[in-house]
């Protein structure tokens, strides 16, 4: 029961956590428009004063994406991410592939979750993720070289992982992060392209004031400049904790936790980076798939700009767990 009452308040958790990070980016991309047409017209009174009312172009542009790109990464956030990182759908003449398949619907089973849909990433380097925005609407992606390398066992516990994830919403966060994170990375560097070749030039504030206002300079740069650096340390933040609980969910539905530390061990020995890989979905996957050395560190630093948890400090909890169950079996 305990059990129970903490994935329902880890789901209630993640959904609180997703809307309102959704409306944090709203809320931003707006402030964003509002700056443009500032910037553009010296100050907000300028926008409507005298005769000549000035249609607050940039803003209700910025309203419109924002709700256009909240829509979509919550109802087509898995699309874009499959899309974006090249996964394609199972080759049942592929034995690799069949075996996927069957491990999806054995770990379903386990973990008392709908069969999500699967794909595969034809890339040499062994990882794996989930995306949806609920258990009716998951997918387990793997790669070629995590079929290739892995034991049964091994595919089961990574497998397990991914329906831990699934299990506490953890999908639905994690995948309106990508989209939300990629789409700021987008507009400030539209913004800060526009602005640097000459695109959006400031009229009233140039000529009724002498100059925009330092105020005005100051918002500009922390919404702007800064905006992918506090989008991507919101992105680590989510998801560096949530793979130990993921962790513990592969240990219980399959009742081998040194299954998945061996998995752990080969997807770790591997050090190439995956090709489609990029920052934006970094967070998504079983281990960092870029293999930056910050994500084998701890402290403050690592807590806030790393994706993952040391691996070696989750291979030792999964080992501390396997050797606690064969203690109490002896």
């Amino acid at each position: 029961k305990n059990k129970m009452t903490d994935i329902y308040s880890q789901q209630k958790r993640n959904r609180r956590i997703t809307y309102s990070l959704m409306l944090g980016f709203f809320i931003f991309v707006v402030a964003l428009g509002l700056s443009v047409d500032v910037y553009t017209y010296g100050d907000l009174s300028a926008i409507g004063a005298g005769n000549t009312f000035r249609l607050p172009v940039a803003t209700i542009a910025a309203f419109a994406f924002a709700s256009i790109n909240g829509f979509t990464s919550y109802f087509y956030g898995s699309s874009i991410v499959i899309r974006s990182l090249g996964a394609q759908e199972l080759k049942f003449d592929d034995q690799s592939h069949k075996r996927f398949r069957n491990t999806v619907t054995e770990m379903a089973l386990a973990s008392g979750l709908p069969m999500p849909k699967t794909y595969v990433i034809a890339d040499p380097a062994p990882n794996a993720f989930a995306t949806g925005r609920d258990p009716a609407h998951s997918v387990v992606v793997v790669t070629q070289g995590l079929l290739d390398s892995m034991t049964r066992e091994e595919l089961q516990a990574v497998v397990a992982h991914e329906m831990g994830h699934i299990k506490t919403y953890d999908i639905l966060t994690m995948t309106v992060v990508t989209v939300l994170v990629g789409t700021v990375s987008i507009l400030s560097d539209w913004a800060v392209r526009t602005w640097r070749y000459g695109g959006i030039r400031p009229r009233r504030a140039v000529k009724d004031k002498g100059g925009i206002h330092p105020l005005i300079l100051l918002f500009i740069g922390v919404f702007v400049l800064l905006s992918p650096i506090f989008s991507r340390i919101i992105a680590m933040s989510v998801s560096r904790n949530r793979e130990y609980a993921a962790d513990a969910s592969a240990a219980q539905f399959t009742r081998n936790p040194l299954a998945l530390s061996s998995a752990l061990k080969k997807i770790d020995a591997f050090t190439s980076p995956l090709k489609n890989a990029r920052r934006a979905t970094a967070h998504l996957f079983i281990s960092d798939p870029l293999h930056r050395k910050l994500d084998e560190k701890e402290g403050l630093v690592a807590d806030v700009f790393s994706t993952h948890p040391p691996i070696k400090e989750r291979i030792r909890r999964l080992e501390a767990m396997g050797y606690a169950q064969s203690g109490g079996a002896g």
